[in-house]
């Protein structure tokens, strides 16, 4: 009797064992994925965390582990210093220009394949938009996720008061100047301007602009570039154009002379503003004036605005590529969670056709009531700001930028400028 009772308690220790083995190979280990981003606190808290939760709530095996610097600067040096210890985040979120670097120097993987075993159909994208995602034409290395179109936000208080009629989407730059110079004022009699026409970003409203009026980029060739084009005379006198809304029309003031004021017409300095969407956000939280947009003056040869903006990409280091595109999907594809969530904080100017005319964007629940419509004014010649798309374009913009100061600052025409500027450029050509 006492051996069968020993035998019985044996075999309930082997059952017992064995479930418990049996239980704890259920339950597989998560799979995490490093999702690393260059987002505000608003973006960040209505956006990412809901998405995260969203997802793994969908697939309880994945866990989406975030990682935020909001300044880019720092988002970028943080990822080469990540990507050369092969320690890179899974999901990244770079701009146009610097996922192409990415992908030339073959840190980030070809998307093209996982599309086509999932018969994602990529014509639900702006065309010119996924073109500026493709290397070499075949790879593609991200999924688009907005456009970073220029429009003019414009202060209707100022304009109120100073009986001057609204900016509208089919104005010319002709028509902006005009309009511009009844802005411009005394407002406290001291005989010094405190009101000015406009504010607006010289680093980069002026490659539009240019391109509007010459239907030219900055070189022959956007990705593999042989010759310099700003030296043509059309384009120098373009740029010249750019530079005299400052010292001849004096719509605005310089950059030094605006020194620590970040945006002049968030700060009631300026009756307009050239910049993006990005920039809603913002007004709608801290602006207390009207205001609304109008779209991005036009001229001479072409009908154009700015089609660059940011992806979603993989990066060569993760380890889990498979689930990585799973979420990608979910951020940047058709339709998907990502987007519309980010759509509905009215955070942006959306890459996928159909969205842009989604009443989600045009009228976003809860917020000010814009006119959106003139975010997609020029989109039927869509440019970018970062020329050229080479592993040597930091290198030409800090050569540009620095060749601009005097220009900018009234101390030199663009013809000087740019013939200082053609040497450098012609040497890094060469030498790439």
């Amino acid at each position: 009797m006492k051996k069968w009772l020993v035998l019985l308690v044996v075999v309930c220790l082997l059952v017992t064992g064995m479930a418990l083995s049996l239980s704890g190979s259920a339950a597989p280990k998560k799979v995490q994925l490093r999702w690393y981003l260059r987002w505000d606190n608003a973006r960040l808290n209505n956006v990412a965390q809901p998405i995260k939760e969203e997802y793994e709530k969908l697939n309880p095996n994945v866990e989406i582990i975030i990682e935020n610097i909001s300044n880019s600067n720092e988002y970028h040096m943080k990822l080469q210093t990540m990507l050369a210890a092969n320690a890179a985040p899974d999901v990244i979120y770079p701009a146009t220009h610097q996922a192409y670097v990415l992908a030339a120097n073959k840190q980030i993987i070809d998307l093209m394949p996982f599309v086509k075993k999932d018969k994602i159909d990529l014509n639900v994208y702006i065309p010119e938009v996924l073109e500026l995602y493709k290397y070499n034409k075949t790879m593609l290395y991200g999924l688009p996720i907005d456009t970073a179109a220029f429009v003019i936000f414009y202060n209707k208080d100022m304009f109120d008061a100073a009986g001057v009629p609204y900016p509208t989407d089919d104005m010319n730059w002709e028509d902006f100047i005009e309009l511009g110079k009844k802005l411009v004022k005394d407002t406290d009699g001291d005989g010094k301007i405190d009101q000015w026409a406009f504010h607006f970003d010289t680093n980069t409203v002026w490659q539009v602009i240019l391109y509007q009026m010459t239907g030219e980029l900055l070189f022959d060739d956007l990705y593999n570039p042989k010759k310099f084009l700003l030296t043509n005379k059309n384009q120098i006198e373009a740029l010249q154009f750019c530079a005299d809304l400052i010292h001849k029309h004096k719509l605005t003031i310089s950059p030094a002379q605006r020194g620590n004021i970040g945006d002049m017409f968030m700060s009631g300095q300026a009756a307009m503003n050239i910049i993006g969407h990005w920039r809603v956000p913002t007004y709608n939280a801290s602006v207390k004036f009207n205001w609304d947009v109008a779209a991005l003056p036009q001229a001479g040869k072409v009908r154009a605005n700015r089609g660059d903006g940011s992806c979603f990409s993989i990066t060569k280091s993760s380890k889990n590529p498979q689930a990585a595109w799973e979420f990608v999907k979910f951020l940047a594809g058709p339709n998907a969670p990502g987007v519309r969530k980010l759509l509905a904080l009215g955070q942006m100017v959306p890459s996928q056709e159909a969205l842009t005319k989604d009443e989600l964007y045009l009228k976003t629940p809860g917020q000010r009531l814009i006119n959106k419509p003139a975010f997609l004014v020029g989109r039927e010649n869509m440019m970018t700001v970062y020329q050229p798309f080479t592993t040597w374009y930091s290198e030409a913009e800090t050569a540009m930028r620095a060749a601009f100061v005097p220009l900018w600052e009234g101390q030199a025409t663009a013809e000087q400028v740019v013939k200082a500027l053609a040497p450098q450029i012609e040497a890094l050509m060469a030498g790439n």
